[in-house]
């Protein structure tokens, strides 16, 4: 049987140790009082146990996500066990109230009584509306998920017209502001991209979904999985993946060459770069068809909101641990917790740090580290509370 070094400096359960006890010596202690009180402790350490892939799958069953959890969290389902075609909820996310400026803009055109519907009441300026062509008839909406303007594209993802998006791209604190520049929800976005983007989902339900795989045989392991996506005229698409086993040990990693013209590398987070994906020789499908390799329908994948990185796989897959779950934020649902708070609340390194965007090898191992974290605690919980003379483990998580 295979046993993981990683898992022999974390993880072990304390074997119960009595010590052979004189009948003279201790009639003797028992009439010395202060011998009762300093009774001597046991000179030998308790003998760590060692645990396998079988037993880690094992204490990780209770954390798997049941189906309903996966349907509200937005990880992609099976519509029928034979189709491989998915379907996917996404609620609403929550959207802070902006501030409510009293000021008035000065470059507001200017309300005519009397105009037209069609113009706005914008007549004064000579303009004409807008003909219904037949690209424009054909075209499709979507919100863009940086600003919340809707922008339209053709069927095969032209946009018809172009407009910088102007954002914040940091996160809202709890004191509604956003991080990136410190400034009130509200206010107008410190950062300028080219084009309006999207997620490849809209809020509520979508589907049936095409090209999903899933594993039909099982072949056990747990492994950590953690993706890079960039922005693409059919939404996000799968950039990059690295997988990774308990111990840390890289398993797979790979670029991936997105099936539509990118329209935003999203570097900033993804770390993709432009010539990184010109190297780029994998499709989406020879990333499943490796996937699938060594992942079967027991295998179970751990990761940080891991639904974003099975709907970029289009994989099925219904044994999750998701460290959004297991780790969740003080406010409750919808809100999380981000992987780089956690693992330096929790694991007491710094993650993501680069400049150059996020390393998904880094990722998966701090998801997989987070994990390793909450099941030793478990065990030596359990461990004290069988013999409360032991004293709880206290784990050493290793960075690599």
């Amino acid at each position: 049987m295979e046993y993981y070094n990683y898992w022999n400096d974390m993880l072990y359960i304390h074997k119960e140790t009595s010590p052979t006890v004189d009948p003279a010596s201790a009639s003797a202690r028992r009439s010395s009082p202060r011998d009762r009180r300093h009774s001597p402790l046991p000179t030998t350490p308790p003998t760590p146990q060692r645990i396998s892939t079988e037993e880690l799958a094992k204490v990780l069953r209770p954390h798997l996500l049941t189906t309903e959890r996966m349907w509200a969290l937005g990880y992609p389902l099976e519509i029928d066990p034979d189709s491989c075609k998915a379907v996917v909820y996404i609620n609403p996310p929550p959207r802070p109230k902006p501030i409510q400026f009293t000021s008035f803009d000065v470059n507001a055109p200017e309300f005519i009584p009397g105009g037209s519907q069609s113009d706005s009441g914008r007549g004064s300026w000579g303009s004409t509306p807008r003909s219904d062509s037949d690209e424009e008839a054909d075209a499709v909406e979507h919100l863009c998920v940086r600003c919340d303007k809707r922008f339209r594209v053709t069927r095969e993802g032209e946009y018809l017209f172009e407009e910088s998006c102007v954002h914040h791209w940091g996160r809202i604190n709890v004191n509604s502001r956003h991080t990136c520049c410190n400034m009130p929800v509200g206010y107008k976005g410190c950062s300028t991209t080219r084009f309006h983007v999207w997620t490849g989902t809209k809020t509520g339900m979508n589907g049936p979904l095409e090209g999903y795989v899933r594993a039909r045989s099982p072949r056990g392991g747990v492994y950590a999985i953690d993706t890079e996506m960039c922005y693409t005229a059919a939404g996000l698409e799968l950039a990059s993946i690295a997988v990774t086993r308990a111990d840390g040990h890289l398993v797979y990693r790979s670029l991936v060459k997105p099936s539509s013209t990118v329209v935003d590398h999203n570097t900033r987070f993804s770390g993709i770069r432009p010539r990184d994906l010109a190297r780029a020789t994998k499709t989406l499908r020879d990333i499943q068809n490796d996937l699938l390799g060594f992942i079967g329908s027991d295998t179970i994948l751990v990761g940080h909101a891991l639904e974003n990185d099975l709907r970029a796989l289009k994989l099925l897959h219904s044994a999750v641990v998701d460290t959004c779950v297991m780790y969740p934020h003080p406010r409750g649902y919808p809100f999380r917790r981000s992987l780089r708070a956690l693992c330096e609340e929790l694991l007491g390194r710094s993650v993501q740090q680069s400049t150059s965007g996020h390393s998904p090898v880094e990722d998966a191992r701090a998801a997989m580290d987070l994990v390793l974290l909450k099941i030793n605690e478990e065990l030596a919980h359990q461990t004290w509370r069988l013999n409360p003379n032991l004293q709880p483990y206290d784990p050493l998580i290793g960075s690599a």
